[in-house]
């Protein structure tokens, strides 16, 4: 292999990350100032994540509303990381997703100290790799039964975005201990949560088996050097195949970019098309933001949380599913129509209180946001 190809390589493999860290510290910022920022604030948690998408699709379709917390960009994010899955298989996973970039540079930090890049015990790993269509199935079932976003406070990725919020520990005590142990596990092991626990990655396993680009493996060129095994971190055997199908494969291209033979392993796509593995990293980023951008041009997708108040105008009716621990008991009586007195004594709150994101006097008076939902549509139901 020339220096020129090590180059590309290690240029290749810096895209990657370069693209991994941006995601992740735009999502991030968006989550914490979401948090912080009282009124109009950037979009929360529940429009960043695709696998909101698959949780609101029953309600979508048999009611054509969005369950309560749920934003439309949630959908437009399921959409794009599908259609990356039919071209460039499971590379949302490994080329944009946030949650992977975390797991990811807890096992860089692994390798580093000496401890990483372990493998799980067979007879461990094979069972273990289904549990992740378990949590898949029970959730997405369990939602649409409810009508609610019941997976949310299990969640380590929406409990990331809650990290500097009071309802950390009220809300998000279980979904904080995931989040612990799938960094602490990433130390050890690659992609922990990746591996044996992420529904949506178990949901684009599913969709990515018609995807059309893969990693072959020519097996002339191959001098079993073991380098791919090492570095993928899902731990593939890529070394025992001469295309690499494995749902497990999350488009990373680390086995490529560890090949020290050139042509050994490589991507490609329909006709046998060479695809480089910056060009795949590109694709799959510009297939991402085309589709954000367009629905961002259209309404479709927004980067900005809108009040029940506004969302109630749009709607010309009183939108439950906007009321959440941002909303006031002020703006809820505004929205509905339902008299700001009944509201206060309802709940014990003093007027003085009205105009509080009920965030942060919920606990005090022994209320949540789903009880003022519950209390403002029982109220508008009456005659």
């Amino acid at each position: 292999m020339t220096t020129a190809d090590r180059v590309t390589r290690r240029r290749a493999r810096a895209l990657r990350l370069a693209v991994l860290i941006a995601v992740l510290a735009v999502s991030t910022v968006i989550g914490l100032v979401h948090q912080v920022v009282a009124g109009p604030a950037p979009a929360g948690v529940d429009a960043l994540c695709p696998f909101g998408g698959i949780e609101a699709a029953y309600s979508l379709l048999a009611a054509g509303a969005f369950l309560p917390k749920l934003a439309a960009g949630s959908l437009v994010l399921l959409i794009a990381s599908v259609l990356v899955a039919f071209v460039f298989r499971r590379s949302f996973c490994g080329q944009i997703c946030p949650l992977g970039t975390i797991q990811e540079l807890f096992g860089r930090l692994g390798r580093r100290l000496g401890a990483g890049g372990r493998a799980v015990p067979a007879a461990l790993d094979s069972p273990a790799r289904y549990l992740k269509y378990v949590v898949l199935a029970v959730f997405t079932i369990w939602t649409w039964a409810a009508a609610e976003l019941v997976m949310r406070p299990y969640d380590p990725w929406a409990t990331y975005h809650h990290l500097t919020s009071g309802e950390l520990l009220t809300t998000f005590p279980v979904g904080l201990a995931v989040l612990a142990v799938t960094a602490a596990a990433s130390v050890f092991y690659d992609r922990f949560f990746c591996k044996y626990l992420c529904p949506m990655g178990a949901f684009l396993g599913i969709v990515a088996r018609v995807g059309l680009v893969k990693v072959r493996r020519d097996r002339g060129a191959c001098v079993d050097c073991g380098k791919c095994d090492e570095a993928c971190p899902m731990n593939v055997r890529v070394s025992e195949a001469t295309d690499v199908n494995d749902i497990e494969c999350i488009g990373c291209n680390e086995c490529v970019n560890a090949c020290p033979v050139k042509g050994a392993l490589e991507v490609r796509g329909p006709r046998e098309t060479r695809v480089g593995a910056a060009t795949l990293t590109g694709a799959v980023l510009a297939v991402m933001l085309l589709v954000v951008g367009v629905t961002t041009a259209t309404g479709d997708f927004s980067w900005t949380t809108k009040s029940v108040v506004a969302k109630s105008r749009e709607a010309g009716a009183f939108d439950a599913g906007a009321v959440n621990g941002r909303t006031s008991l002020a703006e809820v009586a505004e929205a509905s129509g339902v008299p700001l007195e009944s509201l206060l004594e309802r709940f014990g709150v003093p007027r003085g209180d009205a105009a509080k994101p009920m965030r942060e006097i919920k606990d005090e008076r022994g209320f949540t946001p789903e009880d003022v939902r519950a209390f403002v549509e029982e109220r508008l139901a009456k005659p």
